[in-house]
């Protein structure tokens, strides 16, 4: 089996057919470009259908990409859920970007009761924003860190929910994790594995992980393994970016899920 190679563009303009209700999953080490893709898919669907509602949910500490891209789409930032009423002459933002301000030590304080505290204060944003996508549908609920919010910060049941039934209030969950299993603390719940209808791997030299991705995506295991150990990594503005290998189990023919090689 050939698969054909797209450029970031062709991708976007001519096969990425985002429907309301979809989950996305994308998967891969750190710092392989997870975040500008995560971003790039969502300006494009916003594009392609207007009135999606859309939650970028950040649970970490500021960085400048997500902030960068936050005002790009015209994501409205807000540290709560839900956001402060807006005066009736600002317009309606197409989306928000709940990203919560942390706690932080002063001397002489127990750094741990502050860790503590800090997770309390942003999981019970997190948890609100989730459970506020499921209620209301028509939404892209993203999950920055997915591992982050479904173990540290205890939402794995509520993604869970989500990804069970999301699809029917069109509530599509979109994440990204480093590996398709988990640590010592936990595990991010099944469902975000097997519920996706599209898949964004990465180069990974990890066998085990490979392994996972064939299950994951119901495309013979050796294969993807093979695909995903010798994807391309560039060099691109200092940053290791790798080829993708998407997966859409939207697209279903004869020889399985329609795949492709994603360039930078």
């Amino acid at each position: 089996m050939s698969l054909i190679r797209l450029s970031r563009a062709e991708f976007l303009d001519g096969y990425w057919n985002y429907r309301r209700g979809q989950h996305v999953a994308m998967i891969e080490p750190t710092g392989g470009g997870k975040t500008r893709l995560k971003y790039q898919l969502l300006r494009q669907a916003m594009a392609d259908d207007p009135g999606i509602g859309v939650k970028v949910t950040i649970p970490k500490r500021r960085d400048a990409e997500s902030a960068s891209w936050n005002r790009a789409l015209g994501l409205a930032e807000t540290p709560v859920w839900p956001p402060a009423p807006r005066p009736p002459w600002q317009r309606k933002p197409p989306g928000h970007a709940i990203w919560p301000k942390h706690l932080t030590a002063r001397p002489g304080q127990d750094p741990m009761l502050i860790l503590a505290a800090d997770r309390e204060h942003v999981g019970r944003q997190m948890k609100a924003a989730a459970m506020d996508s499921l209620q209301t549908g028509n939404v892209i609920h993203d999950c920055d860190d997915l591992y982050t919010q479904a173990v540290i910060l205890g939402m794995n049941e509520l993604f869970s929910e989500i990804l069970r039934d999301g699809r029917s209030a069109k509530c599509g969950l979109w994440g990204a994790d480093q590996k398709p299993s988990g640590t010592r603390e936990g595990s991010v719940t099944s469902f975000f594995y097997n519920s996706p209808s599209w898949l964004f791997l990465g180069n990974d030299q990890d066998e085990r992980n490979r392994d996972r991705f064939g299950e994951i995506g119901g495309v013979d295991r050796r294969y993807v393994s093979e695909v995903v150990k010798n994807l391309q990594v560039h060099e691109i503005n200092g940053n290791a970016i790798s080829d993708k290998l998407v997966i859409s189990k939207a697209s279903h023919g004869p020889e399985g899920p329609a795949m492709c090689i994603l360039g930078p």
